[in-house]
């Protein structure tokens, strides 16, 4: 299938149409591009503007691996099944007519309320050098099954302005495995993104926001947000405590906020569950805030360094501040 070459020009004017809601995006990129309208496209369709498709499948399949092409999405695609993001230097951007783009180009979960096909995870990413941007993603059923809504495994991706929940039903929200995001790879790069869910209680279950699986690390998380509204104490923001990591975990200018107010809510025993073993630096910059949790990290495990901090928090080394 031939895409639509743009040749490096301005994608805001191609075919007389403004791509709208594409802000800040990156490259120009040099591959083809196709469209997909999760309403009023068909996977019979050629992929262009005017003639977009169906499902990021079919896009997908018209992307050809390390041509730097791109798929648009709009509206809302919802796989039957893991859908696999394979193919490197291929990019995803989300579509929206205006305002900030967060929910408006949605993967998500065919119905939360359904009490059975549960799978896991939602969307899988084992390719690498690949740009995800104003992507909004749900998952979670009525289903006492493990559920987790995106998993990084390719390696050197970049993320922009994307939301990764994994709290669309109580029942989800209560399962120990359920996590927003977990990361198997190393190099990559997360900027204004918010990673979990507080629109739903978290009880009974342990979960995490963020699991750091072994072959993760050195990995930059930048202006992100992790919310939570967890009735359990032991639950926690990031979770790395039976895996090694490699290199470091940057949490700069990050918000990290459980809703102990809202009814229900607890305090966190400790916001991170990081390991002695973890082997990874997580390092917290001073313009990050933690709400909801009596201590950063549990005394006697792993290492949390901050910056500013009081010298009375416990299990943490406090660095110099600047």
């Amino acid at each position: 299938m031939v895409g639509f070459s743009t040749g490096g020009n301005n994608i805001s004017t191609q075919f007389g149409m403004p791509l709208y809601g594409v802000q800040g995006i990156l490259p120009p990129f040099t591959g083809n591009y196709f469209w997909v309208d999760g309403t009023n496209g068909s996977d019979g369709n050629t992929g262009g503007p005017q003639d977009p498709f169906k499902t990021l499948t079919q896009a997908q399949n018209a992307c050809l691996a390390g041509n730097n092409d791109v798929v648009f999405l709009s509206g809302t695609f919802s796989p039957s099944a893991t859908f696999v993001w394979s193919k490197n230097k291929t990019h995803l951007v989300g579509l929206s007519p205006s305002g900030p783009l967060v929910g408006t180009a949605l993967i998500s979960v065919a119905s939360t309320a359904a009490t059975s096909g549960a799978f896991s995870p939602l969307v899988s990413v084992t390719a690498t050098g690949c740009i995800f941007q104003d992507i909004s993603v749900v998952s979670g059923i009525a289903q006492a099954a493990t559920q987790v809504c995106w998993a990084e495994a390719g390696g050197g991706n970049c993320y922009f302005n994307c939301d990764f929940n994994q709290v669309g039903n109580a029942t989800a929200g209560a399962q120990a495995g359920n996590r927003a995001l977990t990361i198997a790879s190393v190099g990559n790069f997360f900027n204004s993104c918010t990673i979990g869910g507080d629109a739903i209680v978290r009880a009974t279950g342990t979960n995490y926001n963020l699991d750091m699986l072994a072959g993760s690390g050195s990995t930059i998380f930048r202006g992100c947000t992790f919310p939570m509204w967890s009735s359990v104490a032991a639950s926690a923001f990031i979770n790395a405590a039976t895996t090694t990591c490699a290199g470091y975990v940057l949490l700069d200018d990050c918000q990290f906020i459980n809703d102990i107010n809202n009814a229900g809510g607890t305090s966190l025993t400790q916001a991170f569950n990081i390991s002695a073993t973890a082997g990874a630096s997580f390092i917290l910059t001073p313009l990050s805030i933690v709400a909801g949790a009596t201590i950063l990290n549990t005394g006697g495990t792993g290492t949390v360094y901050v910056s500013n901090a009081a010298a009375a928090v416990t299990g943490n080394k406090v660095a110099t501040a600047t």
